[in-house]
């Protein structure tokens, strides 16, 4: 049951195009106040535009969210009339802000704790769902560098993106060896046991 379940989310099985991870929208709705103070509208239209309308997240999660965060004390709170009577705008605090950094933190440790849990989780995978998993990671991967250099809010520098290149690049270059290599040991053994199968047929012809 839990390698059919692993498999139907890799499949996207079950899950709303305009859906996201649980907890994505608080994290990145404390991120997004705290650049400039919004509303609760702002803040969808915003998600929607970054993700050219991959997620759109709707009123009936944004607003009762901001509430929640605002009562918790990671946001404040004000009337506005600028965009309409009574528009409540949210900004964030100094306890929004050290949330921020505790997000940031628990993403920076992600690889790591992928590299601890993976052997777990893969055994949960089929074969077939192995593989498809796989090349979905390095497509994901291939893509969130296109998306690091390309984009202007990331802060990286010039000399910052020939370094995460150059880095890419040695990075594919032992990955080739490797996968060459491997290529190699299991393209011999194939051809092994395909010449020791065509030999016991024909002794067993003889």
């Amino acid at each position: 049951m839990a390698r059919q379940a692993v498999a139907k989310v890799l499949r996207g099985e079950g899950l709303h195009p305009h859906s996201a991870p649980r907890g994505l929208l608080e994290v990145y709705s404390l991120l997004s106040v705290a650049t400039r103070p919004m509303r609760g509208y702002d803040l969808i239209k915003e998600i929607e535009m970054k993700t050219d309308g991959a997620w759109r997240p709707g009123p009936g999660a944004v607003y009762p969210l901001l509430r929640k965060l605002a009562k918790r004390g990671d946001l404040s709170t004000k009337k506005s009339n600028e965009f309409g009577p009574g528009q409540v705008v949210y900004d964030i605090t100094p306890q929004g802000l050290r949330r921020i950094s505790v997000a940031k933190e628990v993403m920076r440790s992600y690889p790591a704790r992928w590299k601890t849990m993976s052997s777990l989780f893969l055994e949960l995978l089929e074969p077939d769902d192995l593989v498809k998993f796989a090349l979905s990671l390095f497509e994901f991967q291939t893509e969130i560098l296109r998306t690091i250099l390309d984009s202007d809010r990331t802060g990286f520098s010039e000399e910052d993106k020939v370094f995460a290149l150059r880095q890419y690049r040695l990075n594919l270059e032992r990955e080739l060896a490797r996968t060459d290599a491997s290529i190699r040991v299991l393209g011999g053994k194939l051809q092994h046991e395909s010449d020791a199968a065509g030999t016991a047929r024909k002794r067993g012809r003889a």
